[in-house]
């Protein structure tokens, strides 16, 4: 909580930090444990939002008479992606557990407003509700920044967003059951259960953060970066359909270029601005928000190249293509979800001894050679596999270290509202990443059937380079940093 002196100093000016940390009441080493669980599943409750809907798509849209049922996906992210930086400030000075609970409480309130839904309107308002909960995960990692020992914190950081690893596994056969049994409302029940149950626990088991950043809030700047985020993303998920060259697509653009430079403008000029350019722009900040620009689009583009190879059809006669069902995946995803997981505790225990950049630099380098791989042997399942699971290794040490990087590049202060900036950053990168990966397959059309465009095998080529370019350009930032070299219990002391 917020500490008022008592000895006759003044009190603390506006964007102060205040710590009274001996408010989070020591535990034994299982206390922790158990406090990890419960933020690790809090966590699995956003990658859930993914991967439970995304099979689910097919019979919203059947039920709801709509060709724009993507918008179920695009919604979410795109109120996520907005509300996340103002989200974070939030949590920097009013306690991050408490908005951690508000959070946890959206993604519930809008999951049971779709589940209940009975137009595809209302649908889609409970989507934008449940947007907001994107901000959970950097929100977790900041609140244990704050509250963990230091000797478990590299650790809990890292299998708080490699423990996602873990719904590649079991994603596909929950949305099975659920789908099945219940139809696509049963999706969005479980997913309104799902965090009460572990908000319950957040309140009974999970201490509050005792920092607080005494500042006002920048409401202007979070409408104007907002503004400026929903108009690229809106670009974007539309310039596929539109031309890359139209004028809307020119047209949205230039208006994000445009209300960026004005929150730019507004920044420099405001007192106590929304998020701190100068910390944004320095070495250790930038460099992250590059690997993790990097770090989504691979991981995007690797797994929307995968199901396309394992679903087109070998009759075809194409250099690719498996001609299996999309459940056929799980075969592929299951051992990369296992490998994932496993990188988080490597991550954990490499971070406290030499810092986050290693293991970052090795997971770029894991993540080239699988797309290298898979660019040129992408016709039978055994290379697949290969590939795939290279890259896997590669994306789980990227995946836990880059919150460990986040950490030991920003101040304190500025936690949340950077550490959420960084995930917006990410988002972006796999939104750009996948309509340029489908502009590249679309130079490539070997073939048309039941209206649906058959890509040739240099396209998938083409893009798995591309996949490693990004790649490359992760493991240069990783080189380049300053940051993340001394032990995460060290690095994390940054004021």
């Amino acid at each position: 909580m917020t500490t008022t002196p008592t000895d006759g100093t003044a009190p603390p000016e506006p964007g102060d930090l205040t710590d009274g940390t001996t408010a989070v009441k020591p535990r034994s080493t299982a206390g922790w444990l158990g406090v990890l669980l419960i933020l690790v599943l809090l966590s699995e409750e956003v990658a859930y939002a993914f991967n439970l809907v995304t099979p689910a798509l097919p019979s919203m849209a059947a039920r709801f008479q709509t060709p724009d049922v993507a918008w179920v996906s695009t919604l979410f992210m795109l109120t996520g992606a907005i509300s996340a930086p103002l989200v974070g400030k939030l949590a920097d000075r009013d306690g991050k557990k408490k908005w951690l609970l508000i959070t946890t409480g959206c993604m519930a309130l809008g999951s049971l407003i779709v589940a209940l839904a009975p137009t595809f309107p209302i649908v889609l308002a409970g989507r934008a509700i449940e947007g907001l909960g994107l901000a959970i995960v950097p929100i977790v990692y900041s609140l244990m920044r704050d509250i963990f020992p230091a000797k478990l914190l590299a650790l809990a950081v890292s299998l708080s967003t490699a423990g996602i690893g873990v719904t590649t596994i079991t994603g596909p056969i929950f949305a099975g059951i659920l789908i099945d049994n219940f139809g696509y409302r049963g999706v969005f029940f479980a997913l309104a259960i799902f965090p009460v149950l572990v908000g319950a626990l957040v309140v009974l088991g999970v201490p509050e953060s005792p920092v607080r950043v005494r500042t006002p809030i920048d409401w202007t700047g979070g409408a104007l970066l907002g503004a400026t985020i929903a108009i690229l993303l809106f670009g974007i998920g539309e310039g596929g359909n539109w031309g890359w060259t139209s004028w809307p697509t020119l047209l949205c653009a230039a208006a994000a270029l445009t209300v960026f430079a004005l929150w730019l403008e507004h920044t420099r000029r405001a007192n106590h601005p929304l998020i701190d350019v100068s910390v944004l722009r320095g070495r250790p900040v930038l460099t992250t928000m590059v690997a993790q620009f990097s770090a989504q689009a691979v991981i995007a583009l690797q797994f929307v190249l995968l199901s396309f190879i394992v679903q087109t059809p070998v009759a075809l006669g194409l250099t690719y293509g498996l001609g299996e069902t999309a459940g056929f995946m799980a075969r592929i995803t299951t051992p990369a979800g296992i490998a994932s997981v496993l990188m988080g505790f490597l991550v954990g225990y490499l971070a406290e001894r030499r810092g986050a950049r290693l293991p970052g630099i090795a997971g770029f380098v894991l993540a080239i050679a699988g797309s290298l791989l898979l660019a040129f042997s992408h016709a039978e399942f055994g290379p697949i596999l290969i590939g795939y699971l290279v890259y896997a290794f590669g994306g789980g040490l990227i995946s836990a270290a880059i919150p460990n990087l986040v950490i030991a590049a920003t101040p304190v202060r500025l936690q949340a509202v950077t550490a959420s900036t960084v995930n917006v950053v990410g988002s972006l990168g796999s939104a750009i990443a996948v309509q340029a990966g489908f502009a590249i397959l679309g130079l490539h059309i070997a073939a048309v059937v039941d209206g649906a465009p058959i890509y040739g095998d240099i396209g998938f080529t083409t893009v798995y380079l591309a996949t490693a370019a990004l790649g490359a350009a992760g493991f240069a930032a990783a080189l380049l940093m300053p940051h993340g070299r001394a032990p995460q219990s060290s690095a994390a002391l940054n004021p």
